[in-house]
């Protein structure tokens, strides 16, 4: 059971922009899921065959959207649109920029999920829980971003 939710997760968070488009993303909003520059530099060339495993991954999810509520292809596109970018943000060599890198659009897909909740959710206490992660996510967001600007030499491997 563990092993079949432990490869449903790995799917979710890997699925195919087969997936998103199936989704209405004019009724989507939340973060960007755009990269910082330093991340984009820092991971430049080393993105390995991340497109060919989401690929592979699609092709399990491709049955789920007809299926799926309005809340879970809500959660499947944020999951979605975190993915590439915090996939590659992780590849830069140094280990802190990394992090840094990877957990931006990590917080980005928390408050796109958080979002998904107060749209389509119906219990006071959640909505308020989602609401304080919405919150607390664009802090931890723009801790990071400054965390970065702030060691811009080390993101770009000491090239300024």
């Amino acid at each position: 059971m563990l092993v079949r939710t432990l490869t449903f997760a790995a799917a979710l968070a890997c699925a195919a922009p087969a997936l998103a488009a199936e989704h209405d993303h004019g009724t989507m909003q939340g973060p960007s899921f755009e990269l910082p520059a330093a991340c984009k530099a820092a991971s430049a060339g080393k993105e390995g065959s991340m497109k060919d495993k989401q690929g592979h991954m699609s092709m399990a999810m491709q049955g789920m959207p007809g299926r799926a509520t309005e809340a879970q292809k809500g959660l499947q596109h944020a999951m979605m649109q975190m993915n590439a970018p915090m996939m590659q943000g992780m590849m830069a060599s140094d280990a802190d920029v990394a992090w840094i890198c990877a957990m931006i659009p990590h917080h980005q897909g928390a408050v796109a999920m958080a979002q998904v909740g107060l749209k389509n959710g119906d219990d006071a206490e959640a909505k308020k829980i989602a609401e304080k992660t919405v919150r607390e996510q664009e802090k931890s967001i723009a801790e990071l971003k400054s965390w970065l600007e702030r060691h811009d030499t080390k993101a770009s491997g000491g090239k300024r």
